[in-house]
């Protein structure tokens, strides 16, 4: 093989591999697009909807607290409407934080944003799957109350007091029930822990189905309202309640 034909071998050699590269970070960082049926949850009366550069907000009329909430890897941040929507709608704003390339650990400070265009409020911190990792990063060094949904901490906060709901699914493929229960032990003594009987991975938003996980055994509107219920009564339980002063409002 003289030189030419070397050199164009090489070149193609190397094209070949960059398109299979190029395709390879294109199916693990494509995003989940949110269903069409999020939309229906937004159009609730009293709800407006804002885009903020660090997330989307849904806004109710009189915000008592902020959930400053980091989406699961790749997720849209509004396929967790669905479920947060109703929360927004009983009085707390909730900030769907947008991250670089879906990656809730690339952008941690979202929350911080969000908290800073809203300081009087009162807040908490919540996410999804890898988006529970940055909030529960975010929960530890703030001291903040803490909601997640499939996820779990990378440190041992089991000594911390802080109050925590993780809500994890019986159908979970990609956090299945006995590993959930497993890294349940890094959250603090007084978490408060459910598995909700039907749920899978996805099933905590609208982005459709996830590779390696289950399908759900119940459905899915039954369980947005049973996991609604629950965020809903943990923050009620965080004593949020008091009307905010006038400056919380925009």
């Amino acid at each position: 093989m003289n030189a030419k034909r070397l050199i164009f071998f090489l070149l193609l050699s190397a094209l070949a591999l960059g398109g299979v590269l190029l395709g390879v970070a294109f199916y693990l960082f494509r995003p989940l697009k949110a269903e069409a049926i999020v939309q229906d949850y937004l159009k609730a009366p009293g709800l407006s909807l804002k885009e903020a550069p660090y997330g989307v907000e849904l806004f109710p009329q009189s915000p008592k607290a902020l959930l400053a909430f980091y989406p699961g890897a790749r997720v849209e941040p509004l396929a967790y409407a669905p479920v947060l929507a109703p929360v927004a709608e009983a009085g707390y704003l909730v900030v769907l934080l947008k991250v670089p390339s879906g990656i809730a650990l690339l952008g941690k400070e979202r929350a911080l944003e969000a908290h800073r265009a809203h300081s009087g409020l009162p807040w908490v911190g919540g996410g999804h799957s890898l988006g529970g990792v940055a909030a529960a990063e975010l929960a530890a060094s703030e001291g903040l109350p803490l909601i997640l949904f499939a996820s779990y901490p990378e440190k041992d906060l089991s000594q911390e007091n802080l109050p925590v709901l993780a809500l994890f699914g019986t159908e979970d493929g990609l956090l299945p029930p006995e590993k959930a229960r497993e890294k349940a032990r890094l959250l603090p003594k007084n978490a408060r822990v459910v598995f909700v009987e039907g749920l899978n991975h996805a099933g905590f938003g609208a982005y459709g189905p996830q590779k390696g996980d289950r399908p759900a055994r119940r459905p899915r509107e039954a369980l947005w309202r049973e996991i609604q219920e629950e965020v809903l009564l943990f923050l009620g339980g965080l004593g949020l309640d008091a009307p905010p002063p006038p400056q919380a409002h925009r």
